[in-house]
């Protein structure tokens, strides 16, 4: 089976009871159940993360290059977490950023990014149920890039990129955009 990593940074460890007004009151660990439950129905399994630490954050996605694809909800370090974006880049496969709060209808300063440009997708403001999305789009992006790495014959059918459920169709890190993508 094919792994994905399901990586949380700082603060995220407290879903559930922290400002549960704005994050909500699902658990972590909740999260990972259902984002596990979501990708099994393709054969995936899911090897989850979360750490206070921008280290342990980078040495993770180092040690996960082994994994197909990646959600992550980097937190606050979005906004400044340079060597986490710097692993992120170096990372081998899609992958999706979460965040469980529209950031865009919160403080300027969260507005700006240094990580979202080098995501395959970026949901935000769905709350708990963002990561369920994620998990989804990233299946589809995983099956349509399968379905172009096995060739023409394998791909009819398959939608092409920017099509489909609209989920993880941008480029991915250091990647032209292909036709339809947003």
């Amino acid at each position: 089976m094919a792994e994905i990593l399901l990586l949380n940074g700082p603060n995220l460890g407290q879903l559930g009871t922290r400002r549960p007004e704005m994050y909500g009151t699902t658990t972590l660990a909740e999260i990972e159940r259902d984002v596990r439950k979501t990708v099994a129905e393709s054969g995936h399994t899911v090897r989850c993360l979360q750490d206070e630490s921008e280290a342990t954050l980078v040495r993770a996605v180092h040690e996960a290059a082994d994994c197909v694809g990646a959600i992550v909800n980097p937190g606050a370090l979005m906004i400044a977490g340079w060597s986490l974006r710097d692993a992120l880049e170096s990372f081998p496969g899609p992958w999706m950023e979460v965040h469980l709060s529209n950031v865009f209808a919160r403080e300027a300063f969260r507005h700006n990014s240094v990580i979202s440009p080098l995501a395959s997708g970026v949901l935000c403001g769905l709350g708990a149920y963002g990561y369920q999305l994620a998990a989804l789009g990233l299946v589809h992006r995983l099956a349509q890039d399968a379905a172009r790495s096995a060739g023409p014959a394998a791909a009819v059918g398959a939608p092409g990129p920017g099509h489909g459920h609209g989920l993880g169709t941008g480029s991915g890190a250091g990647r032209a955009p292909g036709p339809g993508a947003t």
